[in-house]
C-alpha cells in the first residue's frame, strides 16, 4: 500500500468543524478564534511556546466535549441550544448562569402545566452544576487523551485540562486562579469570547465587555490590550477562514502523520464522534473494520481500501449536528428532525474539505453512506450509477453494524438477525448484492453465493491502471504515477481491455464511468 502524511493540523481542523457542530457554534468559530489568538499573541509579543499552544488550544479545546453528553441531555434536554446559549457568557456570573439554566428548563418541560413546571424548574436547579461539575472534568479529561493519542506535547496537553479554568478562580473544574492559569489557557478563553460576543453584538460591544471582565475571567492586561486593538485585530475575521490559512498559521516546524499515524488519529475522531451516546460507543471503529475487510475481499486497490478505513471512522461526524436528545428519543422524529437528522452525511463531506485532495475520496463516501441502489437513501437520493463499488461497501457495512447495535427504539439484533435483514435490503434493490455479501464474509457469517470477484475480473492493479487511464493519462504516464516500467503498464492496460471488452481508450473510459470507478472532481490513484 502507498504510504501517505497528512498535516496534523488538517486532523485539528477536521475536531475544530466537529467541536463546532456539537456545541452549537457558529461556521468556522475555532478556526477564527484560532486566527485572533495568533494576532492577539503577536500584539503581546508572547514566547514561541506560548504561541504553539495557543495555536492548539484553539482547535481541540471543546474537543472532548461529547463526554457524557447523554447525561448533560438528560438533565437540560437539548445540550446543543444550552451551549448556544452560554457562548460568550461570563460564567463566573451566577445569576447569568441561572438565568441561562432556567431557560434551558423551561425548553425542557415546557409540555408541563404551570405548576408543574414550577416544581421540575426548581428541583432541577438543585441538581444543575452536581450533574455540570463531573460533566466539565470529563471533558478535560477526554480533551487531553485525544490529545495524546494526536502526539501532541505534555504541554499542549496540559493546556486542554484546563478548558473551563479563570482568572479569577471561579472557573471549573479545579477553580485555578492567576498565574496557576497556563498562559495559553488565558489567551484562548479570551479571543474565544471576543469571537463569540462580536458575532452575537459587534466589534463595537465586545471589546467593551471584554474590558470590563478583566481581573475576571481574563487577566487584566491581555483584556485591556484586545480591547484597545479590538478593531485591528478583528479585522476580515468575520469572512470564512479557509484551510490555507490556518495551514499557514502553524508554528514551525509543521507536523506531519505517517500512515500509522494517521490510522490512530482517524480512530481518535471515531472514537471522538461515537462517545457521545452510550449505544454508539465503537459503532464507527467496527464500521471501519467492516469496510475495511469487505473492501480486500471484493479486491479493491489499496488506495480504495485506505479511503473506506479512515471513511468508516468519520462517516458520522455530521451527526454531531443534531442534539443527542432527538437520538436518544424512543419514539418517531417529527419531520424537522427528520430533515436535519439525514443532512447529517453532507455536514460529514463538509467536515472532509479540511482535508483538502487527500480527503475528495472519503468526501465522496461519506457523503453516499446512507445511499441505496434504487435511490431510496438520502439525503441525496441518488441510485445505483452515482454509487462507486467503495460507496456500496461502506453502505452495506454501516446498514450491517447498526442492526446489530441497540437504539432506543429497539433491542440489538444478533449477527445472524442483521445478516438476514442486510439481505432482505438486497432483494428490496436497496443494497449492493456483492458488497452485502463481502461485509458477511468477512463479519463471518456464512456466504450464500460465491464471493464477488473484482469488477472484471481485474486486479487492484488493474483497476488504478484503469482509472489512470480513463483519466487521460498514456501508458507511460501511468507508469511513472504508480512506479512501475512503461512496458509493465502497458500490460495491465491490454489485459484490462480484454476483461472489460474493449479495444479503446474512450470505451474504457466509459466502463469507469459506468461501474463508479472515476467520477469528476475525485483524485485518482
Amino acid at each position: 500500500m502507498t504510504n501517505v502524511s497528512i498535516r496534523r493540523a488538517d486532523f485539528m481542523m477536521v475536531l475544530a468543524y466537529a467541536s463546532d457542530l456539537a456545541t452549537g457554534h457558529s461556521r468556522d468559530f475555532a478556526l477564527k478564534s484560532c486566527v485572533l489568538a495568533m494576532r492577539i499573541a503577536e500584539l503581546a509579543g508572547v514566547s514561541d511556546e506560548v504561541r504553539r499552544n495557543a495555536y492548539h488550544q484553539s482547535m481541540l479545546r471543546y474537543v472532548g466535549c461529547n463526554a457524557d453528553t447523554d447525561l448533560l441531555s438528560a438533565t437540560f434536554g437539548d445540550e446543543i441550544a444550552l451551549r448556544q446559549d452560554l457562548v460568550g457568557l461570563d460564567m463566573g456570573n451566577r445569576a447569568e448562569l441561572g438565568r441561562v439554566f432556567v431557560q434551558a428548563f423551561k425548553r425542557f418541560y415546557y409540555d408541563l402545566e404551570p405548576d408543574a413546571q414550577a416544581r421540575a424548574i426548581e428541583a432541577a436547579m438543585s441538581q444543575a452544576l452536581v450533574v455540570a461539575r463531573p460533566v466539565l472534568t470529563a471533558h478535560c479529561e477526554v480533551a487531553q487523551r485525544i490529545g495524546e493519542r494526536l502526539g501532541l506535547s505534555d504541554e499542549i496537553r496540559r493546556n486542554l485540562g484546563q478548558i473551563y479554568e479563570r482568572w479569577d478562580g471561579k472557573g471549573l473544574p479545579r477553580g485555578l486562579s492567576g498565574e496557576d492559569v497556563l498562559p495559553a489557557v488565558r489567551l484562548i478563553t479570551l479571543a474565544q469570547d471576543a469571537i463569540a460576543l462580536s458575532d452575537a453584538v459587534g466589534i463595537d460591544e465586545m471589546a467593551e465587555t471584554i474590558a470590563s471582565r478583566g481581573d475576571g475571567p481574563y487577566e487584566a492586561g491581555l483584556a485591556r490590550l484586545v480591547s484597545a486593538n479590538a478593531a485591528v485585530l478583528m479585522e476580515g475575521i468575520g469572512a470564512t477562514v479557509d484551510r490555507e490559512t490556518i495551514l499557514a498559521l502553524e508554528p514551525d516546524p509543521p507536523v506531519t502523520l505517517d500512515q500509522g499515524a494517521c490510522d490512530e488519529a482517524f480512530l481518535a475522531i471515531a472514537d471522538m464522534i461515537d462517545m457521545r451516546m452510550p449505544f454508539t460507543q465503537g459503532h464507527s471503529r467496527m464500521v471501519s473494520e467492516l469496510a475495511t475487510g469487505a473492501g480486500k475481499r471484493i479486491g479493491l486497490p489499496d488506495p480504495d481500501v485506505r479511503a473506506l478505513r479512515w471513511s468508516g471512522c468519520i462517516h458520522d461526524i455530521g451527526e454531531l449536528v443534531v442534539p443527542v436528545a432527538t437520538w436518544m428519543r424512543n419514539g418517531p422524529m417529527s419531520v424537522r428532525e427528520r430533515d436535519a437528522a439525514q443532512l447529517h452525511a453532507y455536514y460529514g463531506e463538509r467536515a472532509l474539505a479540511s482535508f483538502g485532495r487527500e480527503g475528495d475520496a472519503m468526501a465522496a463516501l461519506v457523503l453516499r453512506h446512507h445511499e441505496r441502489l434504487d435511490g431510496s437513501g438520502y439525503h441525496r437520493k441518488v441510485g445505483g450509477s452515482d454509487l462507486s463499488p467503495a460507496a456500496r461497501i461502506l453502505a452495506a457495512a454501516e446498514a450491517f453494524q447498526t442492526w446489530r447495535e441497540e437504539r432506543p427504539h429497539r433491542k440489538a439484533l444478533s449477527s445472524e438477525a442483521a445478516a438476514t435483514q442486510l439481505r432482505a435490503a438486497v432483494r428490496d434493490g436497496c443494497i449492493c448484492p456483492d458488497a452485502a455479501e463481502a461485509v458477511l464474509s468477512f463479519a463471518g457469517q456464512q456466504s450464500r453465493r460465491s464471493l464477488p470477484r473484482a469488477l472484471a475480473g481485474m486486479t487492484p492493479r488493474e483497476i488504478e491502471v484503469l482509472r489512470l487511464i480513463a483519466a487521460g493519462l498514456t501508458a507511460k504516464e501511468a507508469a511513472r504515477k504508480l512506479d512501475i516500467s512503461p512496458k509493465t503498464a502497458d500490460h495491465h492496460i491490454q489485459s484490462v481491455y480484454s476483461k472489460i471488452g474493449v479495444t479503446t481508450r474512450a470505451a474504457a473510459a466509459l466502463y469507469a464511468v459506468e461501474h463508479g470507478l472515476i467520477r469528476p472532481g475525485e483524485t485518482q490513484a
